[in-house]
């Protein structure tokens, strides 16, 4: 092992600034002073101290990127029932999966049928072919987003007749699967709580699982904390309706203390599968206007740290005040939305299109880090400390809200590069700036740090670069499952890495 590599544990000595400010981390000593001379005979030149190298950093600004492109676990995603009605089932195809990410697509949602089984264990072929489905999403290098049902109505009216299961027959399903989405965690981005009523969507359940009038129920609640246990405590679920959560885990949206802790109220977010329908989103809301504002200013602020998802249903006309691109982004915008069904309601779209924001809708799911500057040294020699300052902007409409690494790497010409890990994604909890489900919407962050090299750092050109991946073991190393930032030739689709700067190192 060369002594480039020996010396990969002393190269970084890092601090940070906080998410929101700016906190100066860098200590460069001053030039120490230069004794006096004695006098010199005049035939002689006067000795010259020598020099103290105090390297100086420039400035590097970033040019933003306009163009749409996959990010883990963000974006429009495509629905695909591999598990359909009557046990059917429609495997995933490996070419159109192969056409989504240069579509900007990274997420698939599942929706996966069990009415065959209302009545009946799940079948062990059945299991094993989700497995099969779960490693073609693995292979195409896209997320998940789960959903189980058990009634699908293709036409009536509310309430829909077709029937669920009763709550034991859930519960031991979610046993049966627990083995399937804990194998599978890694790809899931988050899971919509789905088995209850129509659609899987918490309401006309014909067998009590929620009350006649919406709310939860002891059954309800038996059926969130299974699913909560069958997860690992890093992933989440998301409900169909805002008041559901707030009967089953109290009024308070989350605050930054409680975010990411593993709470129950900390692991679930929301999805409205009739977002912008009408004044209520087709009952998703209250028909009272300030109990719906009320519920709206709770998804403002529980939404900064849980995924909101969802698809639209109706451009008919008590959609068409709502529908338009000004309201819209505003809705977007403030309740935090990461997804949405590309595929529905698509005459939705078509009007965004027509209006012409539809691009920035697709651009600004989810999250969106954008390079503003850096500062660094562009010369440097062996041992010397260097101050590195980076500063970016989230222009999404939400911040990530799975845990995800940050490493800075130092890539020479000949291949070798060393590696720090500012945040592992696995213990997050004491160096929450380095965390960027904190780079909340709207926010620039800058981080700050000295960077140590090491005496015995060879001589050479360097890239130095970001690396924001994936804390899976499965899952760090492909370049498909880290975020690329939203600038103009800094992304290295090989590695999966972000090209900050080129450091120069010289004896």
């Amino acid at each position: 092992m060369s002594g480039f590599r020996k010396t990969l544990i002393a190269l970084f000595v890092l601090a940070f600034a906080s998410a929101c400010s700016v906190v100066p981390v860098v200590s460069i000593p001053a030039t120490p002073p230069v004794s006096s001379t004695p006098p010199t005979p005049p035939a002689v030149a006067p000795t010259v101290p020598p020099e103290v190298s105090v390297p100086v950093a420039t400035t590097q600004r970033y040019e933003s990127s306009m163009s749409n492109f996959a990010n883990p676990e963000r974006g429009f995603y495509q629905q695909e029932s591999p598990l359909w009605l009557n046990g059917e089932r429609i495997p995933l195809q490996a070419a159109a999966l192969g056409d989504l990410r240069p579509a900007g697509v990274s997420t698939l949602r599942l929706y996966l049928m069990l009415d065959a089984y209302r009545d009946a264990a799940i079948p062990t072929a059945t299991l094993e072919y989700l497995q099969v489905q779960f490693d073609a999403a693995r292979a195409a290098g896209l997320k998940v987003i789960p959903r189980f049902a058990y009634a699908y109505p293709q036409g009536g009216s509310f309430p829909f007749k077709e029937p669920d299961a009763p709550v034991e027959r859930v519960l031991s399903h979610i046993a049966q699967l627990e083995p399937l989405l804990r194998d599978n965690a890694d790809l899931i981005s988050f899971m919509e709580m789905g088995f209850i009523g129509a659609w899987g969507e918490w309401h006309s359940s014909t067998n009590g699982l929620v009350n006649s009038d919406g709310g939860v129920n002891a059954d309800s609640r038996r059926i969130v904390a299974r699913l909560l246990e069958a997860l690992p405590k890093s992933r989440m679920l998301a409900l169909r309706y805002p008041p559901h959560k707030r009967q089953l885990l109290g009024d308070a949206p989350l605050t930054v203390s409680e975010a990411y802790s593993g709470s129950d109220r900390a692991r679930i977010g929301a999805h409205n599968d009739c977002f912008l329908a009408s004044d209520t989103d087709w009952g998703t809301y209250s028909s009272d206007a300030k109990v719906r504002e009320a519920t709206k200013s709770y998804l403002e602020a529980d939404n900064l740290y849980v995924p909101q998802g969802g698809e639209t249903c109706n451009d008919g006309a008590d959609a068409k005040p709502y529908i338009g691109c000004v309201n819209a982004l505003g809705d977007l915008q403030r309740l935090h939305y990461s997804a949405l069904n590309r595929g529905y309601l698509e005459a939705v779209y078509a009007g965004w299109q027509k209006e012409g924001c539809l691009e920035a809708v697709k651009r600004r799911l989810g999250y969106r880090f954008g390079l503003l500057e850096t500062s660094l040294p562009p010369l440097a020699k062996p041992g010397q400390a260097l101050a590195l300052s980076i500063s970016l902007k989230n222009e999404g409409f939400a911040a990530p809200f799975n845990a995800r690494g940050v490493a800075l790497v130092l890539r020479g010409a000949n291949g070798e590069s060393l590696r720090v890990t500012l945040n592992d994604g696995l213990n997050t909890s004491s160096n929450r700036a380095f965390d960027p489900r904190f780079w909340l919407p709207g926010q620039t962050v800058t981080l700050n740090a000295t960077l140590q090299l090491p005496a015995t750092l060879e001589p050479g050109t360097y890239q130095v670069l970001l690396h924001l991946y994936d804390p899976a073991p499965k899952l760090r190393d492909r370049p498909e499952y880290a975020v690329q930032l939203a600038n103009v030739g800094v992304w290295d689709a090989q590695t999966g890495m972000n090209k900050l700067r080129v450091l120069e190192v010289k004896r």
